[in-house]
């Protein structure tokens, strides 16, 4: 297992030296999700106990995130309008994620990141970072860090970090030992994990239901182009206005082993990612979209699993395809080469 990324030895020592007694603002990116919104939460514990306010800020929540918090009654509490000495970014490895944020990233002296995706680009305009790309969840790094300070919170905060980890592990299937200890310890925290779990299969059920969901799922599948790579993988790319996180899972679902789904919003966002089986023969979704972005004049990251794009501008889907089998190819013929 990959040990974690960092500018420090000692981060969390660092990081506490850093906050102490200073006024610090918590954020993650644009439609937060529920891990970006539990590892807030549960950060904000340990930030109001070493910090003089912290304060929790997000442009705008998803449909999950919001339904999670509404189910616990969880209150997120308006910043006030003062000045902050501190801003730490959560379960974000690009500064395009974070879109609308600019203005306070600039005013703030004191910038720290803590991911778990591979390092972006975010990282190099840090002042202290922490990236952990072997934890399932960002939820999981900062739950580890408040049991190592052995901090407390309460019960229905320690029942949304469940519910953040079962979203970004897909219900604990790409979960290691470290996400059990750290479950372990939200229980202990009294959290309610037959709760976590019954509100999970409900916001699936939504999304799984929603009239809108479903359309672009079918468009998508209608519209895909298909292509062969590595002998036996299907490449699937398709457009769609929204939802392509779930497009792209369907094309997975339908047969794909790797599924990109671009969202002609502004910025363009792309969805990428890889089966089961193209995961076998090393294709990394993360490091496709890394390239595409790079390519295309945007910025990618994510997991082995799953990555996202996003780009300054409008690139025709044909380009974005011959890229895209390109890079598959080639990674396959490098990984023949290896294992020969």
């Amino acid at each position: 297992m990959g040990l974690p990324v960092s500018n420090s030895n000692n981060f969390l020592k660092d990081f506490l030296n850093l906050i102490k007694n200073k006024n610090v603002l918590i954020t993650s990116h644009y439609n937060s999700d529920i891990d970006s919104l539990a590892s807030a939460l549960i950060l904000q514990s340990i930030c109001k106990k070493f910090g003089k306010k912290c304060c929790i800020y997000f442009k705008n929540l998803s449909k999950e995130a919001d339904y999670a918090i509404k189910e616990l009654n969880i209150k997120i509490e308006n910043c006030d309008n003062i000045s902050y000495d501190v801003i730490i970014i959560l379960d974000v490895a690009n500064p395009v994620q974070l879109k609308g944020l600019e203005e306070i990233l600039n005013k703030v002296k004191i910038k720290i990141q803590i991911d778990h995706h591979k390092e972006g680009e975010l990282y190099k305009i840090m002042d202290l970072y922490y990236i952990d790309k072997e934890a399932t969840s960002t939820t999981e790094i900062i739950t580890n860090f408040a049991k190592g300070l052995a901090i407390n919170f309460y019960e229905n905060i320690a029942t949304l970090g469940i519910l953040g980890i079962l979203f970004d592990s897909n219900k604990l299937e790409r979960a290691n030992k470290n996400t059990f200890y750290d479950i372990i310890y939200l229980l202990e925290q009294n959290a309610n994990y037959n709760n976590a779990r019954n509100i999970f299969n409900k916001i699936v059920s939504s999304l799984e239901d929603d009239f809108s969901n479903r359309m672009a799922r079918l468009k998508g599948l209608s519209r895909a182009t298909l292509g062969k790579a590595c002998k036996d993988l299907i490449l699937a790319l398709t457009e769609i206005g929204s939802f392509e996180s779930e497009v792209s899972r369907s094309l997975i679902l339908n047969g794909a082993d790797v599924a990109i789904t671009i969202n002609r919003s502004v910025p363009t966002r792309i969805s990428i990612r890889a089966s089961e089986r193209a995961l076998l023969k090393k294709i990394d979704a993360s490091k496709i979209s890394k390239l595409i972005g790079e390519k295309f004049d945007g910025e990618g990251g994510g997991h082995k699993g799953a990555g996202i794009v996003t780009l300054k501008g409008i690139v025709e889907k044909e380009k974005v395809f011959n890229y895209a089998m390109q890079l598959i190819n080639n990674e396959c013929k490098s990984s023949e080469s290896k294992d020969g």
